[in-house]
């Protein structure tokens, strides 16, 4: 990094040189330099920050958190003064005129812009739309048992009850179009006592319609009973036996799976609203909090995957619109396993290997990605795999913030208590604005060496 004041700095890392001490910006404008590099050190200590000469210290945007928090934050970054550099390299200073005084909670979402593109809802669906797939409904059919789980409860509802009531009807219309073939409807045989039917009692399509249901369900009220007279009706008996068994055990086995389904478990998972950046041990990382609502049935073997989504064009022009990438997730300074006694904080470092490694503040509130968080685990209780995702947009993420502690250890009841009423609050923290690229270069050019 070339930290010379004669070096012409970047656009985009800067705010643009102005011959007039006060420029004003009537649009939204980017977040100013967020980055002063001076020819001293930083040490990341606050009270040497503090009283440290301008300099020789990171400067922080300009633009307050209340500001980007605000409900307007047009109206916050309108009004701001933009002095020259000057030519000795100091550092520039940037006065910033409040005009929302409203204060905004820390636990609110950002609102530096809106979102546009979401692949995944934050309760975990995703914003897809599959079009021009041929013989879909076809293909649907063929797996009518995987369509009517995933189907809304009415769909599903309406079809159980549909089931039965079709198969009543349909095996009585056959039931009475045997007796009438075998003229047990007849006027001179219906009231003789000397006529032997297929069906005793059977003598108008309500009677069949209810003796398909005793048959179906094996009732069996003994009003009504099939004879030896027609063997038609002894085999259909045997079959509509057998077909109300398999359609029973297929409607209960559809509400039962829909009911135990592991998505439903998924609905206990909790995840934080927002992700924060902030330095842990010296290097910027990207966190959020994850937290099982359940006392006593834990997930067992829990693992916490990330993917970023953001457009990346090869060397060759081509444009991988989405393109997936692969984050790294450490959990108490182990890997992505983790086990969910109490509400968690997955971390993931901003190193060479990260496709973050390049991002700063400024770049964030242009910046269009989406993280997509997917927590996978097996039910203590009934051993299915349950799968819980969310996502965070740039917008969604915070930097410069921290999760407050939940987590706390009381005397007299001796248990942990865990207050989840500030599951999703953050608090300011002193956070350098540059990439992780930046520092790292530039503590790695002023920091002195330790020597063994």
């Amino acid at each position: 990094m070339d930290l010379d004041s004669t070096s012409p700095p970047s656009s985009s890392r800067v705010p643009p040189p102005a011959t007039t001490p006060s420029v004003q910006v009537p649009n939204r404008v980017k977040r100013p330099n967020l980055l002063h590099l001076s020819n001293t050190g930083y040490n990341g200590s606050v009270d040497d920050r503090h009283n440290a000469d301008q300099s020789d210290a990171l400067l922080l945007s300009p633009l307050s958190d209340d500001a980007l928090l605000s409900p307007n934050p047009d109206a916050a970054a309108a009004n701001v003064d933009y002095p020259a550099i000057l030519s000795n390299g100091q550092p520039v200073t940037i006065s910033v005129t409040k005009h929302n005084s409203r204060k905004s909670h820390l636990s609110s979402p950002s609102v530096y812009r809106k979102a546009k593109r979401r692949a995944l809802y934050k309760n975990g669906e995703c914003n897809i739309v599959l079009e021009n797939v041929s013989k879909l409904r076809r293909r649907y059919m063929q797996d009518l048992f995987t369509t009517l789980v995933d189907a809304r409860w009415r769909w599903t509802l309406c079809v159980f009850v549909m089931s039965f009531l079709l198969s009543w009807l349909a095996f009585g219309i056959i039931w009475y179009l045997i007796a009438f073939t075998h003229g047990d409807l007849t006027p001179e045989n219906i009231d003789n006592p000397a006529w032997s039917p297929c069906v005793i009692n059977m003598k108008t399509f309500m009677a069949s319609f209810l003796f398909s249901v005793e048959t179906q369900h094996t009732t069996g009220f003994g009003y009504r009973m099939v004879t030896e007279e027609c063997h038609e009706a002894i085999v259909f008996f045997c079959f509509q036996s057998i077909a109300g068994l398999m359609i029973q055990a297929f409607m209960v086995g559809i509400v039962f799976t829909k009911m135990a389904r592991p998505k439903q478990r998924s609905q206990t998972i909790m995840f934080s609203k927002n992700a924060v950046i902030c330095r842990r041990d010296g290097q910027l990382c990207l966190m959020f909090r994850v937290g099982d609502m359940r006392e006593k049935s834990h997930l067992i073997g829990t693992t916490i995957q990330t993917r970023l989504i953001r457009s990346r064009v090869t060397p060759e022009g081509e444009i991988l619109s989405p393109h997936v990438t692969y984050l790294k997730i450490n959990v108490d300074d182990h890997d992505e396993r983790v086990f969910l006694m109490w509400p968690t904080v997955a971390v993931h470092k901003i190193d060479q290997d990260s496709p973050l490694y390049g991002l700063s503040a400024a770049d964030l509130l242009n910046e269009r990605f989406e993280v997509i968080v997917i927590l996978e685990g097996t039910t203590e209780s009934t051993g299915q795999t349950t799968q819980a995702r969310t996502s965070y947009m740039a917008s969604e993420v915070l930097w410069g913030h921290r999760f407050r502690p939940l987590v706390k250890y009381c005397k007299t009841k001796l248990i942990y208590e865990v207050d989840y009423s500030q599951f999703h609050d953050v608090f300011n923290v002193d956070t350098p604005l540059c990439s992780a690229k930046d520092l790292e270069t530039y503590l790695m050019i002023n920091e002195p060496k330790v020597i063994a």
